[in-house]
């Protein structure tokens, strides 16, 4: 791995996605700990639904089922926190988690129910988002390493906080007043308006993305923030890792080491035709991926439980280099002055495949979407007054123009 780069006064962020199965959470735990011994003040968090972090550690029942999602002290430079989406809407959310529950008990569902189900997909992403900006503000920590849920889960992640921009911009303010003239309407004319938000909803949502200020910018840092990818040496899944690079460049993280592993024995005869397999793989992976570096772990004799297990994995991945090292050149993304009538934008895009590129655009807002994703982009102010003046692919990158019009 290169040598790390000379690095900000925000923690390293280091984000670690992949299939479901592939080792990914003893990774993400293991860096953590090789961290920790490096003496980083280390946290590694999880936010996915399926916590499975207190398992790596070791952790008792006891010890878990007392923190309700709080950071939990596992030596003096490492903690580890398994976050609880209901006991962070209680806490922290009371407005907004009343309001969507009231909703569902008036459709129908029983109250505990609807407790349940007032947990909205994307809030576990914002709140372990809130974490991270939270953590950065108050530099507690030297490093935040995030075990993320698998790729589909971790590329919402990384989009939500566009969306939530976009609905800041466009939406907020006037839902706030269409709701603050209907609900004195609904009053009077015997209407149910407790069905129509309290201003103090309004006044949650805009304390909670007020909160978020800050974060988008450190993930799209390839100084603060880079995501690791885990793949086994087999075809369907390094294909879904081809993908996940994709798109999560085109999210604007930057992706720093694609780590392989369960790498079988080479020693071993009865696993010599899965070796052979493995070894192709390997060649296809690093042909795939070249310059991202790329590294290879071993099968495991036993399960990776434990500090003591967790060491040994991080020797086999890490050695003597730095796991916080920043392993990339640049962004995955960058907008660039041609002249003062042009500019350029361009989106590091491995592995897109050109006709299912779409991109659109409504004022500052431009609209890239591959496939099932889309990514909103808020234009610089220089550009918002250009035209858009056509779009290609550059090898790896997309590159959209930006004109001035002359009349």
């Amino acid at each position: 791995m290169n040598q790390p780069t000379e690095r900000s006064k925000k923690p390293r962020i280091i984000m670690v996605s992949g299939k479901g199965g592939v080792g990914k959470t003893t990774v993400a735990a293991s860096t953590a700990v090789a961290l920790a011994n490096r003496g980083q003040k280390t946290i590694v968090m999880s936010f996915d639904l399926a916590h499975s972090l207190s398992d790596s550690f070791n952790i008792s029942e006891e010890l878990f089922s007392t923190a309700k999602g709080r950071p939990v002290r596992i030596n003096d430079n490492l903690d580890f926190q398994e976050i609880d989406v209901q006991e962070e809407l209680q806490r922290n959310w009371g407005e907004v988690y009343r309001y969507i529950a009231y909703l569902l008990v008036g459709g129908g569902l029983d109250g505990i129910v609807a407790e349940e189900a007032a947990v909205m997909p994307g809030m576990e992403d914002i709140i372990a988002l809130l974490h991270i900006n939270q953590y950065a503000r108050e530099g507690i920590y030297d490093t935040i390493v995030v075990d993320c849920p698998p790729t589909s889960e971790s590329l919402r992640f990384v989009s939500i906080i566009g969306s939530i921009d976009w609905y800041v911009r466009k939406r907020l303010k006037l839902d706030r007043r269409v709701a603050s003239v209907l609900r004195p309407l609904a009053k009077r004319f015997g209407g149910e308006s407790m069905m129509l938000p309290e201003d103090g909803y309004f006044a949650a949502l805009q304390k909670l993305f007020e909160r978020l200020d800050g974060v988008e910018a450190m993930l799209h840092d390839p100084t603060i923030t880079s995501l690791r990818l885990v793949t086994v040496a087999d075809r369907m899944v390094v294909r879904e890792t081809q993908r996940a690079f994709m798109y999560f460049n085109l999210y604007g993280i930057t992706v720093d080491g694609v780590v392989v592993n369960r790498m079988l024995p080479k020693d071993d005869a009865y696993f010599a035709r899965w070796v052979e397999s493995q070894a192709q793989m390997l060649e296809t992976v690093h042909s795939f991926f070249d310059p991202v570096p790329i590294s290879t772990v071993p099968f495991q004799q036993s399960e990776v439980v434990g500090l003591e297990r967790l060491e040994e994995f991080a020797d086999h991945l890490f050695g003597d280099s730095d796991p916080a090292a920043v392993n990339t050149s640049g962004a995955p993304f960058t907008f660039t002055k041609v002249s003062e009538d042009e500019h350029l934008l361009s989106i590091r895009l491995r592995f897109a495949p050109k006709d299912e590129i779409e991109i659109s655009r409504s004022n500052e807002d431009l609209f890239v979407r591959i496939g099932t994703f889309k990514r909103v982009i808020l234009l610089p102010r220089a550009l918002v007054s250009m035209a858009t003046a056509g779009a290609k692919m550059n090898g790896d990158w997309l590159e959209i123009r930006f004109r001035k019009d002359h009349v």
